[in-house]
């Protein structure tokens, strides 16, 4: 491990060493580890280095901050260039885990501003814009609109607005 990681997991091993008390995944450690003796292990969790793993995943903990440069070192860097939200979620699951890591990498993926701006357009091209027809006469065409919820005068909080097209 070299760069951004290292310091990552220097972090990691700071936070689980901390074990935030309000932090469910830390606190079950720290009372395995002390049923335990020294290290954790169970089936499915296993203290290594001073990282907790999970099915043989580091386990961040609950840490904004720690979490968004996890993704951000597996979706914003040049080598994985913001490969999109399945794939991101498959480079950070190699490697880390914790609890809602998926709608955490959506979250994340769907507020990139250069992923939104170079994302394709989905939709069906707009059609031509063309003008309407001219009335023949006044009181052909008329439009409506109603503007509501005004402060009372007379007992009344609304106004209806016509207006032709020809004479307005």
């Amino acid at each position: 491990m070299e760069g951004l990681e290292k310091d990552i997991l220097r972090e990691i091993r700071q936070g689980n060493q901390r074990g935030d008390q309000k932090e469910p995944v830390a606190k079950a450690a720290r009372e395995l580890r002390q049923a335990a003796g020294k290290t954790v292990h169970s089936a499915e969790w296993l203290e290594e280095e001073g990282l907790l793993q999970f099915r043989g995943k580091i386990y961040v903990p609950r840490n904004a901050d720690l979490r968004r440069r996890v993704i951000s070192l597996c979706h914003d860097t040049k080598v994985a260039g913001h490969p999109g939200r399945w794939k991101t979620l498959e480079l950070v699951s190699r490697d880390y885990w914790w609890p809602q890591m998926s709608r955490y990498i959506r979250q994340y993926i769907s507020t990139c501003d250069l992923c939104l701006r170079t994302k394709p357009t989905r939709q069906a091209p707009v059609g031509e814009l063309h003008p309407l027809q001219i009335p023949d006469s006044r009181w052909d065409t008329l439009s409506v609109d109603f503007v509501v919820e005004l402060p009372s005068s007379s007992r009344y909080d609304a106004v209806m607005t016509v207006v032709d097209s020809v004479s307005k």
